[in-house]
């Protein structure tokens, strides 16, 4: 139960410190635009065992709008496409998992194509290791519970992670345009 409360606070807070933004009616339409190819992404591919586009989106947002903004990104895919594919306690922890993938792109050089991309493959494990905490609530939390977790999952994360990376080396420059594009309209 503290693992709920714990992801519940975090959540809380996440959203909290994207409400007290300033965020220009350009910027809101790019983020609805973003957050609607990846829920659509993440529906096209869910035939397909973790690869999807869904995560390779929220950590271009992260890094090229702002963590929090990714945050935000990640909740609403979490949420909406969970009315689609089943919910359940996991969905708090899958969007931990996406909110802490984010705020690590607030490091320097994750704004490069290189860097980023790297972390994306990266970002497959962590997202799995910490949406795996959900399927912890149903255990006694051991270690060796956690263990096996992440031993059957290494396979599907590793999938996740490599699809991260072909994701965002293929989107990085389409994502840019499009961006600078909404910036440049300055609410227009």
């Amino acid at each position: 139960m503290e693992l709920i409360g714990a992801a519940v606070l975090i959540i809380s807070v996440v959203v909290l410190s994207f409400e007290k933004r300033p965020m220009s009616e350009a910027m809101l339409r790019f983020i609805a635009l973003v957050t609607a190819a990846a829920i659509v992404g993440r529906l096209i591919f869910a035939s397909i065992p973790n690869v999807q586009p869904a995560t390779a989106l929220v950590l271009l947002v992260a890094a090229c709008v702002g963590p929090v903004t990714g945050a935000i990104v990640g909740m609403l895919v979490v949420v909406l496409t969970s009315l689609f594919l089943g919910s359940g306690p996991f969905v708090l922890f899958q969007i931990i998992a996406y909110s802490v993938i984010s705020l690590f792109c607030i490091l320097p050089g994750m704004q490069t194509r290189w860097i980023l991309t790297a972390y994306g493959l990266a970002a497959g494990f962590f997202y799995g290791w910490i949406s795996n905490l959900g399927f912890l609530i149903f255990t006694d939390f051991s270690r060796e519970a956690f263990f096996t977790l992440l031993l059957t999952g290494g396979f599907f994360d590793l999938l996740h992670g490599v699809s991260n990376a072909i994701f965002i080396w293929l989107l990085y420059p389409i994502f840019l345009r499009i961006l600078h594009s909404f910036d440049g309209k300055k609410g227009k």
